[in-house]
């Protein structure tokens, strides 16, 4: 975590803050992924969060970036489904063309 601190140049708490404002009540993609996952919130440091897949599917980065991104699509993400309790018989987009 040490890391991350050292690399942040911003101001953490209106980071955090500026983080729930895009995300709250949205869901996210993670970079050019066509799947919409659900949000939850991580803790990150000094008591904020950040938003994260609710699946906690990988990326790399905080989100300052543009890594993540809020959508107004409903969740595709099976997983997340899953974990919301929602119907995961709809279909989840092929992650790339076989």
């Amino acid at each position: 975590m040490s890391a991350l601190l050292v690399s942040f140049q911003g101001d953490p708490e209106a980071f955090a803050a500026s983080q729930r404002r895009l995300f709250e009540g949205h869901r996210l993609h993670v970079g050019n992924s066509r799947i919409a996952h659900a949000v939850a919130w991580a803790p990150w440091i000094n008591g904020l969060t950040l938003p994260v897949p609710l699946c906690r599917q990988g990326w790399s980065g905080t989100g300052a970036s543009g890594e993540l991104l809020p959508t107004r699509f409903p969740v595709t993400c099976r997983r997340c489904r899953r974990l919301r309790g929602e119907d995961t018989d709809t279909e989840q987009p092929a992650l790339f063309a076989l």
